[in-house]
């Protein structure tokens, strides 16, 4: 029986679908003609409803908002998939090909036919405003795995024709890509704005034919290269052999020359998959040259030193190509799109038309495993043309135009920004026009994007955005002869010092993974990576509050060419601040010790504090699930800082231990005044009289606008 049913024909096997198709599935599957001439199946009846829910609700109320129960569609993804492939509905296409279309990567579409993920599909209507929407899940027993949105209109919509080329393989149309490009470098003003120089990277990787490479010297002259932005993944879920893959593809050199067998023509198939793939894309895009940073910084190279000059490598290249359908180097970039699979075509039901929207470019941006990655941040924000290459189409963004595959996007789409400009550019603009303000939000904006990032070497917290911090530094100084009083601190900056040491963490962090080993408690650097941090409050610096200096620092360099590569690189060294401002006990010595759980309440969505069972007493009590430190003297308003990390079980053992503010040493902490509401939270150094670290901030007291009235200014070191 097996050898027989191995040896049927195409046909035979399509039968046998047919069957299956029309046994154990007959009763969500099975189609017929409604009014519009087109195919509809028992889940479409479900869909239908819902629609009449709505006319419902509208009759009743005309401006009606709100969302319906869920209503069970299909038994799964696959079930959809076959009603679609093998009976033709039409809204069922519609509906694959939204969940498709939803996954930034590759990996994200096929884990929608894993055997394994096979949960019922359901749909919901949404009446909105902006119009309404059929939401589609996918719901496994505890958790929605998979989520999609299709748009409804009274009005039939344009309908693209299918951005793939013509046959089966289902595979980008780089005729059309070509054009888009073309268009912005010989009609933007963006292909000359944004350049930083005319300087070509050190190395780069040559294109040759039959899928040869080789590595030569950047030419003297500018030329035109592509850079690749991708994830290497992490090695934690990957096989030795294929992180060894990753990692070999580095350049290795001999008494500092890269070795001969990357400086002659070599295989493509040596490198892993993003990088066979990228150069694929760049070759059929008409371009030369392509910097991967693995192979063209040899091992051996100042990596420092290339680091700081991200800026003009991706300043100066023609674009840069986002690997964003890749989790891992070993990813296929190039890949059967199968949400085109079936005609692109106009479906109708209950007079409402259903459309697939595309994701928007944030959703691509920010979705993809790209984004996750500390080193891209700077990759993404030094470019002024963006290549996104998700799993199902690409997404093209320069200062004039984006693009989601024969669609235009709007800059609504993009970013609600008052300039119109989306996000990726908006650092470039900002240093381009000089504003000061707004230069220093956009760097708060960048840390913010920032620590929330992982890296694979810990070490390497400011090299991965040393680019934007030489950008930054010389988005300042007008020109060489000028050289200004900012200086580059530990990952904070000296004209604004006061604001800069007033971030906070939206959660207490985990001591065990601070990184005080490579930068100053005071310095959003020394935190565990992945964490989320505030830094945009409204602020204004306290009078009293003043940088003295940076003692153990090598005085600021008098020379002006690449002073802003100097600055930065001079910048990581800094570990102890000297300042001057007001200073006093967070907690008063007589306060008493409360329960959190007895003094917090939850009122019209918002946390209060009760403190009516300790009637004119001076209170404090903490928090040690999230950090929250509140502080209350007799008779006056309660004030709520916010500690860095989280305590730790008190084992000698853990790197936390020093770190974090020990449970029952809460009086021992000091607060120097930043700003009118803004104040470090402190604790002496050991052995120290006049030196301290950080263990948090308090922002926002405004019932306290007196907590430092009387206080001495004194002189401190920050350490």
């Amino acid at each position: 029986m097996d050898s027989l049913t191995s040896s049927l024909r195409p046909a035979a096997a399509l039968g046998r679908q047919l069957l299956l198709l029309g046994g154990l599935m007959s009763d969500w599957c099975r189609t017929r003609p409604n009014e519009y001439g087109q195919q509809q199946c028992r889940g479409c009846d479900e869909v239908c409803s819902l629609l009449r829910w709505g006319e419902v609700q509208r009759r009743k109320d005309s401006q009606f908002r709100g969302c319906s129960q869920s209503r069970f569609f299909h038994s799964n993804f696959r079930e959809l998939d076959m009603c679609a492939t093998l009976s033709g509905c039409d809204t069922c296409r519609i509906f694959r090909r939204a969940f498709l279309l939803a996954q930034t990567t590759g990996l994200g579409a096929q884990s929608l036919e894993d055997p394994d993920q096979q949960w019922p599909v359901y749909a919901a209507l949404d009446v909105s405003d902006g119009g309404d929407l059929l939401l589609l899940s996918i719901e496994a027993p505890h958790e929605t795995v998979f989520r999609a949105a299709v748009r409804l209109g009274s009005e039939q919509c344009h309908t693209p024709r299918d951005p793939t080329r013509a046959g089966g393989r289902l595979r980008a149309d780089f005729e059309e890509l070509g054009k888009v490009v073309r268009d912005c470098h010989e009609n933007h003003d963006c292909s000359w704005k944004y350049r930083w120089s005319d300087q070509n990277p050190t190395w780069l990787l040559e294109i040759l034919h039959q899928n040869q490479v080789r590595l030569v010297k950047g030419p003297k002259n500018p030329v035109d290269y592509v850079v690749l932005s991708y994830s290497w993944g992490d090695p934690t879920t990957m096989t030795a052999a294929e992180w060894a893959r990753i990692k070999g593809a580095a350049t290795k050199t001999t008494n500092g020359t890269p070795v001969d067998q990357r400086l002659h023509p070599f295989s493509t198939w040596s490198l892993p998959e993003t990088m066979q793939d990228a150069i694929t894309i760049t070759e059929s895009l008409g371009f030369r040259y392509i910097w991967i940073d693995s192979v063209c910084i040899p091992k051996g190279t100042n990596w420092d030193t290339e680091a700081s000059r991200m800026h003009e490598v991706y300043g100066n290249a023609a674009f840069t190509l986002a690997a964003s359908s890749c989790t891992k180097a070993t990813d296929n970039l190039l890949h059967d799109r199968s949400a085109w699979r079936h005609r692109n075509k106009a479906c109708k039901l209950r007079g409402k038309w259903l459309y697939n929207d595309s994701p928007s470019l944030n959703a691509v941006r920010l979705g993809s495993p790209v984004s996750q990655r500390g080193w891209t941040l700077q990759e993404e924000r030094l470019s002024p043309r963006i290549l996104y290459w998700a799993g199902q189409r690409w997404y093209w963004s320069c200062p004039e135009r984006q693009v989601a595959e024969l669609s235009e996007l709007s800059y609504s789409n993009t970013k609600d920004s008052p300039t119109g400009w989306s996000l990726p550019q908006n650092f470039l603009e900002v240093c381009r026009t000089g504003d000061e303000q707004q230069l220093n939000d956009e760097w708060l904006d960048v840390v913010e994007a920032y620590t929330r990032r992982d890296l694979a070497r810990a070490k390497d917290r400011f090299l991965a955005i040393s680019g934007l911090a030489v950008r930054f530094y010389n988005a300042k100084v007008e020109s060489n002869e000028q050289l200004g009083t900012e200086e580059y601190l530990a990952g904070l900056w000296k004209d604004e010092l006061a604001r800069h040491l007033a971030w906070s963490v939206h959660h207490a962090a985990d001591p065990d993974n601070h990184l005080q080993q490579f930068a100053p408690s005071w310095s959003w650097a020394s935190l565990p990576l992945k964490v989320h941090t505030n830094t945009k409050h409204k602020f204004k610096q306290s009078e009293h509050f003043r940088l003295i200096g940076t003692p153990g620092v090598a005085p600021l360099p008098d020379k002006r060419k690449d002073r802003g590569q100097v600055i930065e690189e001079r910048g990581r060294t800094v570990k102890v601040l000297e300042v001057e401002g007001r200073l006093r006990r967070f907690i008063s010595e007589d306060s008493r010790k409360a329960c959190w759980d007895d003094i917090e309440r939850q009122h019209g969505g918002r946390t209060t504090f009760n403190f009516s069972i300790y009637p004119g007493c001076p209170v404090y009590a903490r928090n040690i699930e999230d950090g929250r430190l509140v502080s209350m003297e007799a008779h006056r308003g309660e004030i709520v800082g916010q500690l860095d990390y989280l305590p730790t079980n008190g084992s000698k053992e853990k790197r936390g231990v020093g770190v974090c503010l020990p449970v029952g040493a809460e009086k021992d902490v000091y607060c120097l005044e930043l700003g009118d509401s803004a104040m470090l939270l402190l604790r002496r150094a050991p052995g120290t009289s006049d030196a301290y670290q950080r263990v948090g901030v308090c922002l926002g007291y405004t019932n306290r606008k007196g907590f430092f009235y009387g206080c001495e200014t004194r002189k401190i070191l920050l350490c």
